[in-house]
């Protein structure tokens, strides 16, 4: 069988992967963009990556496993490893993905991200109480780190990943061609030809749609974040002043009450 045919299913199953991601990359500016605008997202923590992304991680770990197993049984069968050789390899590729797998998932589920309206939220919860300056200071630390996180842009690694898909859909046009320019005998030739011109016009689409759905959510993220930063500062503001106010004359009375205390004793 013409080995480009292999090459080029490989490059199409890889394609279809990373389709998902292109898939889960518009579904989640969509919804991003829809939270920013909806009155649930005072409180959002904007974990929408990392919801819509856990279907795409795992159809790529499940390729790459069926890759390894695929890699094991050809060295068997092909190469005239033996069935211990095969299994170990097979074996070292699941391990190997599934470890990462576990990594990935153990980092998304122990990570607690602090946005604006959280510690606003926090902020406020403390009127019923005395506020000293060590709070006051603590607070602000929290502020800029979140104003540290909040400035990193991640556009030119989105850009970047978003070139995957179409590097593999052209990959697999490139196989799909050679493969038919060696094997004439295809009676549906042609049409699998034109059929195949559609896997990066289908990408190309996708990424420019994702890429417009992105910057839109990023930009009535920011306007949702700046609202809430003014109001997390003014709150702040306005505990560190009453902090420093102080009440005018009071050392003076209460060493009054207690002299007058000591005077009733006596």
């Amino acid at each position: 069988m013409n080995i480009w045919w292999d090459a080029a299913l490989w490059l199409l199953v890889l394609w279809l992967s990373a389709l998902l991601f292109q898939i889960a990359d518009i579904g989640t500016a969509w919804f991003d963009s829809r939270t920013a605008r909806a009155g649930s997202a005072r409180f959002a923590r904007r974990r929408a990556h990392e919801i819509f992304w856990v279907l795409p991680v795992a159809a790529l770990a499940a390729v790459l496993s069926a890759f390894g197993v695929a890699l094991g049984a050809s060295m068997v069968l092909d190469t005239g490893w033996g069935l211990t050789g095969g299994l170990v390899l097979a074996l070292a590729v699941m391990v190997i993905v599934s470890g990462l797998v576990v990594v990935g998932l153990v980092r998304l589920l122990t990570r607690d991200v602090q946005g604006y309206a959280v510690l606003r939220l926090r902020v406020s919860d403390t009127n019923a109480r005395k506020v000293t300056k060590a709070d006051i200071e603590r607070w602000r630390q929290e502020l800029a780190v979140i104003d540290e996180r909040e400035a990193v842009r991640h556009e030119s690694i989105a850009r970047w990943l978003r070139l995957i898909p179409i590097a593999f859909s052209v990959l697999a046009l490139a196989a799909i061609w050679i493969a038919l320019a060696q094997d004439f005998s295809l009676p549906t030739g042609l049409i699998v030809g034109l059929v195949s011109l559609l896997l990066p016009a289908i990408s190309i689409v996708l990424a420019d749609r994702a890429a417009r759905l992105s910057l839109r959510a990023r930009a009535e993220w920011a306007l949702v974040n700046g609202r809430q930063r003014a109001e997390l500062v003014q709150a702040i503001d306005e505990l560190e002043r009453r902090t420093n106010r102080g009440v005018a004359g009071l050392s003076d009375r209460v060493n009054r009450a207690l002299q007058i205390l000591r005077e009733q004793q006596l």
